[in-house]
């Protein structure tokens, strides 16, 4: 691998590894059981939960109680469980916090020598100055446009701008984590993280196969790395779903280093025909991201 060391994503700031006796398996199941709802937009009946997560019907019937009574799901006259008004209010406390800045944490005297987090700062964070470029790339290109970058030691989708037309790939949403190996942005922002993190990261990751195509042999991945990091974009051959090319190119801030990926989406078929132009428009929109990085860095 290229001797890279273009940025430098911190890991140590996840939650520490859980000992399976901190579980609670009451809160496993209602969390297993919001997690199928999630997935089924037309609800489930108590009985269809119960088989689909075997769980004893009794059992289901006060999960399902509980969850409702605290507005995380609803009962259609049906019968049929759906996902409740408590839940887009946690969707947007969420995304509240991608508009905050957080500095990062420093030694305070105050407290006794340890590091303390700083609170976040109310400024223009990364994703509102580069919001108006993901629009102008999605208009341009009439795909659809997203915005990563690292969290907590994971590559997470920020932004996600859809043309009217656009079909969203399947089980991708706003906080979508993981997967680095699979996609266009993971692979740029690893191809531009220090050797020592990305050796951390496949030691922490199982390189899952997605499609046929998912890369899932450490060294072909390693390759493929380096190829992203001196052609300048990485691009995703429906390894991360069937059928649906990724293209992303690195955004860096004012002293180089890369903050974020920004990429489009769009059918295979396409890549043939226009792929020589919309890897342009990818490429311009990443240098216009840079370069208001560039300038916020002044204002």
């Amino acid at each position: 691998m290229a001797n890279r060391s273009h940025a430098h994503p911190q890991a140590s700031d996840g939650p520490a590894p859980t000992s399976k006796r901190d579980v609670l398996r009451s809160a496993q199941r209602v969390l297993a059981i919001l997690d199928l709802l999630a997935r089924m937009p037309g609800g489930l009946t108590v009985r269809a939960v119960s088989r689909l997560l075997q769980i004893n019907i009794s059992t289901c019937y006060h999960s399902l109680n509980t969850l409702q009574a605290a507005g995380y799901i609803e009962r259609l006259p049906s019968g049929h469980y759906v996902l409740g008004p408590q839940i887009p209010y946690l969707n947007d406390a969420y995304l509240r916090t991608l508009t905050w800045e957080w500095p990062v944490p420093a030694a305070d005297p105050s407290e006794n020598g340890r590091a303390v987090s700083p609170p976040p700062v109310q400024q223009p964070s990364l994703l509102q100055r580069l919001r108006p470029i993901l629009h102008s790339l999605s208009e341009r290109s009439q795909e659809t446009a997203y915005l990563a970058g690292w969290r907590y030691g994971e590559v997470e989708l920020q932004a996600i701008v859809e043309p009217a037309h656009a079909e969203r790939i399947p089980g991708i949403y706003i906080g979508y984590r993981g997967q680095a190996h699979a996609h266009a942005l993971g692979k740029v922002l690893l191809a531009y993280s220090s050797p020592a993190f990305v050796e951390d990261y496949l030691a922490r990751h199982t390189l899952i196969r997605l499609t046929q195509r998912t890369i899932v042999e450490r060294s072909l991945l390693c390759e493929e790395l380096d190829t992203v990091f001196h052609q300048g974009y990485s691009i995703d051959r429906e390894e991360l779903h069937p059928g649906t090319i990724c293209l992303a190119a690195p955004v860096r801030d004012a002293q180089g280093r890369v903050r974020a990926a920004i990429a489009i989406s769009f059918r295979s078929d396409q890549f043939s025909r226009h792929g020589e132009w919309l890897t342009s428009q990818v490429l311009r929109a990443a240098r216009q991201a840079s370069a208001e990085l560039r300038l916020s860095r002044h204002r």
